[in-house]
Protein backbone atom coordinates (compact mmCIF):
# COMPACT_ATOMS: atom_id res chain seq x y z
CA UNK A 1 0.00 0.00 0.00
CA UNK A 2 0.53 3.39 -0.74
CA UNK A 3 3.04 4.90 2.61
CA UNK A 4 1.08 8.25 3.05
CA UNK A 5 -1.94 5.94 3.48
CA UNK A 6 -0.84 5.25 6.67
CA UNK A 7 -0.38 8.52 7.45
CA UNK A 8 -4.19 9.36 7.89
CA UNK A 9 -6.23 9.79 11.10
CA UNK A 10 -8.95 11.21 12.34
CA UNK A 11 -7.99 13.43 15.64
CA UNK A 12 -9.90 15.73 17.96
CA UNK A 13 -10.56 19.19 16.68
CA UNK A 14 -9.50 20.42 19.65
CA UNK A 15 -5.64 18.92 19.14
CA UNK A 16 -5.30 21.13 16.16
CA UNK A 17 -3.60 24.06 16.69
CA UNK A 18 -3.47 27.28 13.92
CA UNK A 19 -0.78 28.94 12.93
CA UNK A 20 -2.61 31.60 10.70
CA UNK A 21 -5.85 33.25 10.29
CA UNK A 22 -8.97 32.24 7.60
CA UNK A 23 -9.95 34.56 4.90
CA UNK A 24 -13.67 34.72 5.18
CA UNK A 25 -14.66 34.67 2.09
CA UNK A 26 -12.70 31.67 1.14
CA UNK A 27 -14.60 30.34 4.61
CA UNK A 28 -17.99 30.28 3.52
CA UNK A 29 -17.03 28.62 0.47
CA UNK A 30 -15.33 25.61 1.90
CA UNK A 31 -17.52 25.56 4.49
CA UNK A 32 -20.54 25.14 1.78
CA UNK A 33 -18.70 22.34 -0.21
CA UNK A 34 -18.32 20.49 3.05
CA UNK A 35 -21.54 20.88 3.68
CA UNK A 36 -23.55 20.39 0.40
CA UNK A 37 -21.17 17.12 -0.48
CA UNK A 38 -21.47 15.71 3.08
CA UNK A 39 -17.54 14.67 2.52
CA UNK A 40 -13.99 16.27 3.97
CA UNK A 41 -12.48 15.94 0.76
CA UNK A 42 -9.35 16.30 1.57
CA UNK A 43 -7.21 15.65 4.85
CA UNK A 44 -5.79 18.28 6.93
CA UNK A 45 -2.08 18.16 7.01
CA UNK A 46 -0.79 18.84 10.00
CA UNK A 47 2.73 17.81 11.79
CA UNK A 48 2.60 16.84 15.88
CA UNK A 49 3.36 19.40 18.25
CA UNK A 50 3.11 18.97 21.98
CA UNK A 51 -0.13 17.46 22.86
CA UNK A 52 -1.44 18.09 19.54
CA UNK A 53 -0.57 18.94 16.09
CA UNK A 54 0.23 21.73 14.21
CA UNK A 55 -1.55 22.66 11.44
CA UNK A 56 0.89 23.10 8.01
CA UNK A 57 -2.36 23.44 5.49
CA UNK A 58 -6.07 23.26 5.75
CA UNK A 59 -6.71 26.48 8.41
CA UNK A 60 -10.31 26.45 6.75
CA UNK A 61 -10.84 22.87 6.53
CA UNK A 62 -10.77 23.25 10.48
CA UNK A 63 -12.95 25.79 10.79
CA UNK A 64 -15.28 24.73 8.25
CA UNK A 65 -15.50 21.67 10.18
CA UNK A 66 -15.82 23.25 13.77
CA UNK A 67 -18.91 25.49 12.21
CA UNK A 68 -20.51 22.31 10.84
CA UNK A 69 -20.20 21.34 14.18
CA UNK A 70 -18.00 18.50 13.99
CA UNK A 71 -15.66 17.14 16.73
CA UNK A 72 -13.35 15.58 14.69
CA UNK A 73 -11.65 15.98 11.71
CA UNK A 74 -9.28 13.81 8.95
CA UNK A 75 -5.94 14.71 8.65
CA UNK A 76 -2.36 13.56 7.48
CA UNK A 77 0.91 13.35 9.47
CA UNK A 78 3.72 14.86 8.01
CA UNK A 79 7.08 15.44 9.56
CA UNK A 80 7.96 19.40 8.84
CA UNK A 81 9.38 20.14 5.57
CA UNK A 82 12.66 21.54 6.93
CA UNK A 83 12.46 24.58 4.42
CA UNK A 84 8.72 26.18 4.50
CA UNK A 85 7.75 27.90 1.70
CA UNK A 86 5.66 31.28 1.35
CA UNK A 87 2.53 32.34 -1.43
CA UNK A 88 2.90 35.73 -2.70
CA UNK A 89 -0.56 37.61 -2.95
CA UNK A 90 -1.40 39.66 -6.18
CA UNK A 91 -2.79 43.27 -5.80
CA UNK A 92 -2.73 46.19 -7.28
CA UNK A 93 -0.08 48.98 -7.61
CA UNK A 94 -2.21 51.86 -6.15
CA UNK A 95 -3.20 49.54 -2.88
CA UNK A 96 0.67 48.73 -2.36
CA UNK A 97 1.46 52.05 -2.76
CA UNK A 98 -0.12 52.94 0.75
CA UNK A 99 2.08 50.64 2.59
CA UNK A 100 4.58 53.43 2.68
CA UNK A 101 1.66 55.66 5.29
CA UNK A 102 2.09 52.64 7.74
CA UNK A 103 4.18 53.89 10.94
CA UNK A 104 4.34 50.02 11.31
CA UNK A 105 6.92 49.62 8.30
CA UNK A 106 10.25 50.27 7.15
CA UNK A 107 10.18 50.75 3.17
CA UNK A 108 13.37 50.90 1.01
CA UNK A 109 13.85 50.39 -2.81
CA UNK A 110 17.03 48.83 -2.37
CA UNK A 111 17.83 45.34 -1.23
CA UNK A 112 20.15 45.90 1.63
CA UNK A 113 20.38 41.82 2.22
CA UNK A 114 19.53 42.34 6.07
CA UNK A 115 16.58 40.35 5.88
CA UNK A 116 13.29 42.14 4.39
CA UNK A 117 9.77 40.57 5.73
CA UNK A 118 8.07 41.40 2.22
CA UNK A 119 9.34 42.34 -1.18
CA UNK A 120 6.54 44.37 -4.05
CA UNK A 121 7.33 43.94 -7.19
CA UNK A 122 5.07 45.94 -9.23
CA UNK A 123 4.79 46.30 -13.46
CA UNK A 124 7.76 47.46 -14.98
CA UNK A 125 10.38 45.72 -12.64
CA UNK A 126 10.17 48.48 -9.53
CA UNK A 127 10.54 46.73 -6.16
CA UNK A 128 10.31 47.68 -2.38
CA UNK A 129 11.60 46.22 0.40
CA UNK A 130 9.65 46.01 3.62
CA UNK A 131 10.84 45.35 7.39
CA UNK A 132 9.08 45.76 10.81
CA UNK A 133 9.78 49.30 12.38
CA UNK A 134 11.62 47.28 15.47
CA UNK A 135 13.54 43.77 15.30
CA UNK A 136 11.87 41.13 16.82
CA UNK A 137 9.32 37.92 15.87
CA UNK A 138 6.16 40.04 17.99
CA UNK A 139 6.94 43.25 16.21
CA UNK A 140 7.00 41.28 12.81
CA UNK A 141 3.71 39.41 13.36
CA UNK A 142 2.26 42.91 14.18
CA UNK A 143 3.53 44.49 10.93
CA UNK A 144 2.27 41.47 8.82
CA UNK A 145 -1.42 42.26 10.11
CA UNK A 146 -0.83 45.58 9.83
CA UNK A 147 0.08 45.34 6.17
CA UNK A 148 -3.75 44.01 5.94
CA UNK A 149 -5.01 46.79 6.08
CA UNK A 150 -4.60 47.10 2.00
CA UNK A 151 -6.01 44.17 1.74
CA UNK A 152 -9.58 44.19 -0.31
CA UNK A 153 -12.03 43.24 2.54
CA UNK A 154 -14.76 42.15 0.40
CA UNK A 155 -12.87 39.66 -2.01
CA UNK A 156 -10.27 37.12 -1.63
CA UNK A 157 -6.79 37.91 -2.65
CA UNK A 158 -5.44 35.53 -5.63
CA UNK A 159 -2.43 33.48 -4.10
CA UNK A 160 0.50 32.75 -6.35
CA UNK A 161 3.29 30.04 -5.66
CA UNK A 162 6.99 30.68 -6.00
CA UNK A 163 7.05 27.73 -9.00
CA UNK A 164 3.75 29.65 -11.01
CA UNK A 165 4.90 32.16 -13.94
CA UNK A 166 3.09 35.34 -13.12
CA UNK A 167 3.71 38.34 -15.72
CA UNK A 168 2.61 41.80 -14.34
CA UNK A 169 1.28 44.37 -16.30
CA UNK A 170 -0.83 47.59 -15.71
CA UNK A 171 -1.92 48.25 -12.36
CA UNK A 172 -0.20 44.73 -11.08
CA UNK A 173 1.59 44.80 -7.53
CA UNK A 174 3.17 41.40 -6.28
CA UNK A 175 3.70 40.84 -2.64
CA UNK A 176 6.26 37.92 -1.78
CA UNK A 177 6.35 36.99 1.95
CA UNK A 178 9.45 36.00 3.62
CA UNK A 179 9.95 32.50 4.51
CA UNK A 180 9.43 31.14 8.38
CA UNK A 181 10.76 28.18 9.74
CA UNK A 182 8.51 25.65 11.73
CA UNK A 183 10.36 26.38 14.56
CA UNK A 184 9.30 30.38 13.72
CA UNK A 185 5.31 28.96 13.18
CA UNK A 186 5.88 27.22 16.69
CA UNK A 187 7.53 30.48 18.53
CA UNK A 188 4.50 32.51 16.65
CA UNK A 189 1.86 30.27 18.22
CA UNK A 190 3.77 29.91 21.68
CA UNK A 191 3.26 34.19 21.54
CA UNK A 192 -0.44 33.44 21.45
CA UNK A 193 -0.36 35.11 17.70
CA UNK A 194 -1.25 34.05 14.39
CA UNK A 195 0.08 34.99 11.08
CA UNK A 196 -2.13 36.35 8.45
CA UNK A 197 -4.14 34.01 6.01
CA UNK A 198 -1.93 32.49 2.97
CA UNK A 199 1.37 33.35 3.84
CA UNK A 200 3.07 29.71 4.68
CA UNK A 201 2.92 26.92 2.41
CA UNK A 202 4.52 23.46 2.49
CA UNK A 203 5.12 21.05 0.07
CA UNK A 204 4.31 17.53 0.96
CA UNK A 205 6.21 14.17 -1.23
CA UNK A 206 2.76 12.38 -1.45
CA UNK A 207 -0.33 14.54 -0.22
CA UNK A 208 -3.42 12.71 -0.01
CA UNK A 209 -6.50 14.24 -1.77
CA UNK A 210 -10.12 13.18 -2.48
CA UNK A 211 -10.30 10.49 0.45
CA UNK A 212 -13.71 12.04 0.87
CA UNK A 213 -14.45 11.02 4.56
CA UNK A 214 -17.97 11.25 5.88
CA UNK A 215 -18.93 14.43 7.64
CA UNK A 216 -21.68 12.72 9.63
CA UNK A 217 -18.79 10.15 11.33
CA UNK A 218 -16.67 13.57 12.18
CA UNK A 219 -19.64 14.65 14.16
CA UNK A 220 -19.71 12.06 16.01
CA UNK A 221 -16.63 12.11 19.03
CA UNK A 222 -15.53 8.56 19.29
CA UNK A 223 -12.31 8.63 18.14
CA UNK A 224 -11.58 5.06 18.15
CA UNK A 225 -14.89 3.92 16.22
CA UNK A 226 -13.78 6.46 13.51
CA UNK A 227 -10.37 5.92 12.71
CA UNK A 228 -12.01 2.05 12.67
CA UNK A 229 -13.79 3.45 9.99
CA UNK A 230 -11.25 5.49 8.15
CA UNK A 231 -9.01 1.74 7.53
CA UNK A 232 -11.50 0.02 6.40
CA UNK A 233 -12.79 2.87 3.87
CA UNK A 234 -8.98 2.71 2.69
CA UNK A 235 -8.50 -0.83 2.57
CA UNK A 236 -12.04 -1.09 0.60
CA UNK A 237 -11.12 1.74 -1.89
CA UNK A 238 -7.53 0.22 -2.22
CA UNK A 239 -9.22 -3.28 -3.24
CA UNK A 240 -11.22 -1.02 -5.46
CA UNK A 241 -8.16 -0.28 -7.62
CA UNK A 242 -9.41 3.67 -6.83
CA UNK A 243 -6.26 4.91 -4.96
CA UNK A 244 -3.59 6.40 -7.19
CA UNK A 245 -0.82 7.86 -6.89
CA UNK A 246 0.99 10.19 -9.72
CA UNK A 247 4.73 11.76 -9.62
CA UNK A 248 4.25 14.84 -12.35
CA UNK A 249 2.85 17.62 -11.65
CA UNK A 250 -0.73 18.29 -11.17
CA UNK A 251 -3.44 21.32 -11.71
CA UNK A 252 -6.01 21.05 -10.02
CA UNK A 253 -9.47 23.25 -10.55
CA UNK A 254 -10.79 23.88 -6.95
Amino acid sequence: MIPALQDLRIVELGRLILHEDHDEERLVRVRGRIYAEGVQRNPVIVSPFEEGFLVLDGAHRVHALRGLEAHLALVQIVDPPPPAESWSHLLTAARVERLREFDELRISEKDSHDGWMAEVEAAGGRHLYLRPRRNGLPEEVHALWAMQRVYPGDSEVRRVGSDEVSRLIGDDALIRYRVFSPGELIEVVRCGAMLPAGITRFRVEERVLGARFPLRSLQSDDTQSRNAELRSLVEERWREKRIRRYDEPVVLFE
